[in-house]
């Protein structure tokens, strides 16, 4: 009987302000996964879209209420896994380009894993990216203008 793969599917937000750098929130070390930078979002609850999480998501760590239709920017898996139960599995990302309205605050939530958050340029969060986030999506943000 052939081995079925399982995954844990996560929806992230790329988000850019006027001058074209890129949010970041910072998670600390957790569950084996060393503390890194990220792009604001997190998994898919049972029940839920992409949009739905992704709009759950950034009301939870960004204090972002979020109405709009994204556009899909890529679909990969990354270099980390979740622990489930006694095992590891990997980790999928949907990435969506968010565009916010001018002038928005980001909020984070002192109950959230979030614990920091800064704006980098495509070139600099393309680097904090490499440790969890595929070669390819690194290079496409990168080349962001």
């Amino acid at each position: 009987m052939p081995t079925i793969q399982t995954f844990q599917v996560g929806v992230k937000a790329l988000i850019r302000n006027d001058k074209g750098d890129i949010l970041m929130v910072h998670i600390p070390e957790w569950s084996g996964n060393s503390a890194h930078w990220d792009l604001p979002g997190g998994r898919i609850d049972t029940g839920e879209t992409f949009q739905d999480t992704l709009k759950r998501e950034l009301k939870e760590e960004i204090g972002i209420d979020y109405e709009e239709n994204p556009k899909q920017l890529m679909t990969f898996l990354t270099k980390i896994t979740i622990p489930v139960g006694q095992t590891r599995i990997p980790l999928i990302y949907v990435v969506y380009e968010v565009d916010l309205p001018h002038g928005f605050e980001v909020k984070l939530d002192p109950d959230s894993n979030e614990d920091d958050y800064n704006w980098f340029t495509p070139k600099d969060a393309s680097k904090e990216m490499e440790y969890k986030f595929s070669k390819d999506f690194c290079g496409l943000v990168r080349n962001l203008s």
